[in-house]
C-alpha cells in the first residue's frame, strides 16, 4: 500500500493524521508545502481547494477529520460504541471552536490591533477552552474519552504542540493534566519516533500562505 500525505510545512490539521499513521506503523510519504508560491501552484490542481490530502494507492481523499476517523477506525481508536465516537467528535469540535477563534487574529498583518487580539486569545479565549479539556482529562483517567486512548488524544497533542509555536508562550503552564497528557501521548510507540524525526514548524506560520 502506497500512502502519501500532502499538507503544509507545519503541524496544524495535518499533524493528527501524521500521528495516526505513525502510531499504526503505516509508512507514508510526508509531502510538505513550504511556501506560498508552492501552495498557489498546487491549489488549482486539487479536487478541493485545501489541504490535507491523503493519497492511498493512487486515490485521493480530503477533509482532515474525515481522514482521521478513517484511520482511527482502522487502528481501533474511534471508540467502541456510537456514544464513544460521539464524545470523541464533540471533543475535537470543541478544540476546533478554539482554533476557529485563533486563526482570523493570528493571520492578520502585524499591527497594534493584531497584538491586542493575540493578547486576548492567550489571556482569555485559549484558557477557557483548555480548562474544558483539563476537566475532561480529570474525568477520564488522563485521557479524553472513556478512560482510554482515542484519536482525540492525538488532536489534543497536536494543539499542545501547535499553540506554543503560534504564541511563543508556554500555553500549558497552568494546566498540569494537559502537560501530563502531552508527555504521556508523546512517549507512545510510533509517536515518540515520529516526534524525534519530524521537521520543526516555522517561526511564523503566515509565511506559508502570504
Amino acid at each position: 500500500m502506497v500512502v502519501k500525505l500532502t499538507y503544509f510545512a507545519m503541524s496544524g490539521r495535518g499533524e493528527p493524521i501524521r500521528l495516526l499513521l505513525s502510531y499504526s506503523k503505516t509508512e507514508f510519504e510526508d509531502i510538505r508545502i513550504g511556501t506560498a508560491e508552492e501552495w498557489q501552484k498546487l491549489k488549482p490542481t486539487l479536487k478541493l481547494p485545501h489541504l490535507p490530502m491523503l493519497e492511498v494507492d493512487g486515490k485521493t481523499y480530503f477533509q482532515a477529520f474525515a481522514i482521521c476517523r478513517y484511520l482511527a477506525r482502522k487502528a481501533g481508536l474511534n471508540g467502541s460504541s456510537e456514544e464513544e465516537g460521539l464524545a470523541i467528535d464533540a471533543t475535537v469540535d470543541t478544540l476546533m471552536d478554539m482554533i476557529t477563534k485563533i486563526i482570523p487574529a493570528y493571520y492578520r498583518p502585524d499591527s497594534e490591533e493584531r497584538s491586542k487580539l493575540l493578547k486576548a486569545l492567550v489571556e482569555d479565549t485559549i484558557p477557557f477552552y483548555l480548562n474544558i479539556i483539563e476537566k475532561q482529562l480529570e474525568e477520564n483517567n488522563g485521557f479524553l474519552v472513556a478512560g482510554k486512548l482515542t484519536w482525540a488524544d492525538f488532536v489534543v497533542l497536536t494543539v499542545g504542540t501547535y499553540l506554543p509555536g503560534l504564541f511563543k508562550v508556554d500555553i500549558l503552564a497552568d494546566f498540569p493534566k494537559l502537560k501530563e497528557h502531552h508527555q504521556k501521548i508523546s512517549e507512545l510507540p510510533g509517536i515518540k519516533e515520529w516526534i524525534e524525526k519530524r521537521p520543526a514548524d516555522p517561526e511564523d506560520y503566515r509565511t506559508l500562505f502570504f
